[in-house]
């Protein structure tokens, strides 16, 4: 029995346009509450971000934001895990030796630095509601969960066991097409869905995720039943049970109502 489902949004239930099908979501919401599932939004993004894209709904979801370390119910924080003092320092240290521009995420704010430019901030703003330019990331004073990496020159998925082999006391995944994710070690969305799990009385089996990136593979190898969208990175689609069709096609929308008119 389906008693959670857990979707990514970038690539898996937002389209092309950052959009998706409101009609198509009112029927998944009212199965979902005529089923008795729990609906989470389990994204890297941040989670003021993901709270405007259902701002009719907020108080019937669960939310597992910056790849697992920020859980909420609602408007509600239900736990967060900060980067520590060393792991800040250690990240800065990828930095220096990956000359990428870099986005951090806090519970405030994210931060970019002015000197990247307009153009990747207004690139990052679909992602973080909240984005702050700075003029150095020292004058950063709030809680810190991630930083990323944006890389247009290479392919991320190259690059990752790379950063894994020099600095293991990190967690790197890729986020999307061209970012990586810098984190705490182990921490990914499963963690947040396992807080969820225990605190709802579900177990993994009971659950059912949607994904398309390397920041999805954890939830996907977590839960019960998982799917990958069909423009999926191929580590989610080796991590899923099933493909189905591309987010501009509504299918996770259209998967949910599936699933549950059986």
């Amino acid at each position: 029995m389906i008693k959670l489902i857990a979707t990514d949004m970038d690539g898996t239930w937002l389209n092309s346009d950052k959009k998706y099908d409101v009609d198509l979501f009112e029927k998944d919401i009212a199965l979902m509450k005529k089923n008795n599932i729990n609906f989470v939004i389990a994204s890297g993004n941040q989670y003021d971000n993901l709270k405007t894209r259902f701002p009719d709904n907020i108080d019937d979801l669960y939310f597992v934001a910056e790849n697992g370390a920020l859980v909420a119910k609602g408007n509600q924080i239900l736990a967060i895990e900060d980067l520590t003092i060393e792991e800040i320092n250690e990240i800065r240290r990828a930095c220096n030796e990956y000359r990428y521009p870099v986005v951090w995420a806090g519970l405030n704010s994210a931060y970019v630095l002015k000197s990247d430019g307009t153009e990747l901030y207004q690139e990052m703003k679909k992602y973080y509601h909240k984005l702050t330019a700075v003029d150095s990331f020292e004058e950063i004073t709030d809680r810190l969960f991630k930083m990323s990496f944006v890389i247009l020159d290479k392919n991320v998925l190259d690059l990752v066991p790379e950063m894994k082999e020099k600095y293991p006391n990190l967690g790197f995944v890729a986020g999307s097409e061209y970012t990586i994710d810098v984190s705490k070690v182990n921490m990914n969305k499963a963690v947040g869905l396992k807080l969820l799990g225990e605190k709802l009385g579900i177990a993994p089996k009971e659950m059912v995720a949607f994904g398309d990136s390397g920041n999805d593979v954890a939830m996907l190898e977590y839960v019960g039943k998982s799917f990958a969208t069909s423009t999926a990175q191929v580590v989610a689609k080796e991590a899923a049970d099933e493909l189905i069709g591309s987010s501009d096609d509504s299918s996770v929308q259209r998967k949910i109502i599936a699933l549950l008119s059986k």
